[in-house]
């Protein structure tokens, strides 16, 4: 089977929100094995949205759709599926009294409008919504069917999951899953990784490799067609240990692990406690170490840059040394700017290592904060596993 997404809202459109409910839509389908060739957004305008969805039956065998079901005069996705169906809307008694049930449960008041509603083009089945005022709709038709969800995320997410993914795989016949496996790179780019494994991108079928560049890392998505996810596991394992092969240490860990968790769980098979001092980062790599409940990192300091045009007074590796001492602990990352030669200087000391390197620029401030504590924590989990530096 195929699928097509319409995402529904001016507010897309115009950049207003984020539309994280498609991702999750697309997420959800692709774990199921379900086929995704095209996702269109639309605003809330009617011709529009009956084009929209009229294109995307003619391509695929079922369109999800998600916004457009509320009680405003700029809700209108149930009148665009009604009338492009050329079924008219049918007023639901007993699916009002159960949003009036919602509303008394949220201890709103419900007004006239909220009636709209109710109503379900002939021959659709409602989707309860326990999470909110607005049901789905379920309407199938000879072209296919047509599945709306609420806009709001908190209420399509467990409608996807717990009704519209069982339907679609009761409904189609499907068994399969489609498995992923992320591998991820930190301190390398994009291309350096592509040109060290671009051949099983290329030439994988199934299990099938893509690239994904962020500012934090690059994702290796291994993916593999199979029954159960334990036989996708299998296929993706040879493809893994490629993978590793090629990159020579460089693969820090699996989706959802964490550089900074790495880092940590390193440090603890060690026994030793860390501290960290920056200034560049502006805190990134203290926040980074809160954010996961490191065991082992026992404070920071977060520095003010030094000014436009000052030399640097100290050497990063001796305000490690000083910082070591101050905060009593066994290691400590130290990260300060060279603003005169555009570039950053840190060092890691420990009771085994005492090392500096220099990190180049990444551009505006934000994005450099966040790729200079990637770096610096890559170069850390380097040393600590005795793999060769970032650009060797």
């Amino acid at each position: 089977m195929q699928a097509e997404i319409v995402m529904i809202g001016t507010e897309l459109l115009i950049g207003q929100i984020q539309d994280t409910n498609a991702t999750f839509m697309a997420h959800a389908l692709a774990e199921n094995g379900i086929n995704l060739y095209q996702k269109t957004t639309v605003g809330d305008n009617r011709a529009r949205i009956i084009a929209a969805l009229d294109a995307a039956l003619r391509r695929a065998d079922v369109v999800l759709c998600s916004g457009g079901l509320g009680p405003t005069e700029d809700d209108i996705t149930r009148e665009c599926v009604a009338e492009l169906l050329q079924r008219p809307l049918i007023y639901n008694e007993r699916l009002f009294a159960a949003i009036c049930d919602r509303f008394r449960h949220i201890r709103f008041k419900i007004t006239e409008n909220n009636k709209k509603q109710a109503m379900l083009p002939q021959g659709a089945v409602a989707i309860d919504n326990p999470h909110g005022t607005a049901p789905g709709i379920l309407v199938e038709d000879d072209r296919g069917a047509v599945i709306c969800m609420p806009g709001v995320p908190h209420e399509l997410k467990p409608m996807m999951t717990e009704h519209v993914i069982p339907y679609l795989r009761k409904r189609f016949g499907i068994s399969g899953v489609l498995h992923a496996r992320v591998l991820k790179v930190c301190g390398m780019g994009e291309s350096r990784v592509d040109s060290m494994i671009g051949d099983l991108i290329t030439q994988g079928s199934n299990p099938t490799v893509g690239l994904l560049a962020s500012p934090d890392a690059v994702r290796i998505r291994i993916m593999a067609r199979a029954e159960s996810v334990e036989a996708a596991e299998a296929l993706i394992d040879p493809v893994d240990a490629l993978v590793r092969e090629r990159l020579g240490g460089a693969v820090m860990g699996c989706e959802p692990e964490t550089l900074e968790g790495v880092v940590d769980r390193l440090l603890r098979e060690r026994g030793w406690t860390l501290g960290v001092l920056e200034d560049i980062t502006g805190g990134a790599i203290c926040q980074r170490l809160t954010a996961i409940g490191s065991v082992m990192f026992r404070g920071g300091r977060v520095q003010p840059l030094p000014p436009a045009g000052a030399k640097k007074v100290e050497k990063t590796i001796d305000m490690a040394r000083g910082f070591l001492l101050e905060l009593s602990v066994d290691c400590v990352l130290a990260v300060q700017a060279r603003l005169e030669e555009r570039c950053s200087e840190a060092a890691f000391v420990s009771p085994e290592h005492a090392e500096t390197w220099v990190i180049g620029s990444f551009g505006a401030v934000e994005r450099n904060q966040v790729r200079t504590a990637i770096v610096s924590l890559e170069q850390v989990r380097r040393i600590l596993l005795g793999l060769p530096p970032i650009g060797s």
